[in-house]
């Protein structure tokens, strides 16, 4: 009987251990965001107009989808993950060097970076990013705009589904 009880304390001994250690791990990343911000600027300094108007109108949606589960809007402990988007590279159609081109392929980037700040507002983690695709090139369509517009969407697509792995979410 000695032995059972043995076993039943050392059971909920290591259950109240994984209850405190997974609690504790999930405190550890402490990723909760009450807010998420996108920050533009950068591109309008490199008179990138319609780069930073089509990446504002769709990289928040993106990033609230993305980060949903890390998000806590009322929380005012939770800090504010700002993505600032530092370039947005549309290439040019034609060969570029690549073996998988087809003349009208081109590589598109967009370089950025995700800021952590807490919730008194100081940067406490930085993750940069570059983010590309291969993409067709509007270059010679009577559509470009349209093409471009939607290439760079593509683009702060990938820059949402890319930052949480850079993050180590």
């Amino acid at each position: 009987m000695r032995e059972l009880q043995l076993t039943r304390r050392a059971a909920l001994a290591a259950l109240g251990f994984a209850a405190v250690a997974t609690a504790a791990g999930a405190q550890s990343t402490g990723f909760r965001f009450r807010e998420i911000r996108v920050d533009v600027s950068p591109l309008h300094a490199l008179n990138q107009d319609d780069e930073a108007a089509w990446v504002a109108a769709v990289l928040p949606g993106y990033l609230r989808q993305t980060f949903a589960k890390y998000l806590a809007p009322g929380d005012r402990s939770a800090g504010v993950l700002v993505a600032r988007i530092d370039d947005v590279s549309l290439g040019e159609g034609g060969e570029n060097g690549s073996p998988f081109s087809m003349g009208s392929d081109t590589r598109d980037e967009i370089e950025g970076v995700g800021l952590v700040l807490d919730a008194h507002g100081r940067q406490v983690q930085s993750y940069p990013l570059l983010a590309s695709i291969w993409a067709k090139s509007g270059e010679m369509s009577p559509y470009r705009a349209d093409i471009d517009r939607r290439r760079a969407e593509m683009l702060a697509r990938g820059f949402a589904q890319w930052l949480p792995g850079k993050m180590g979410l």
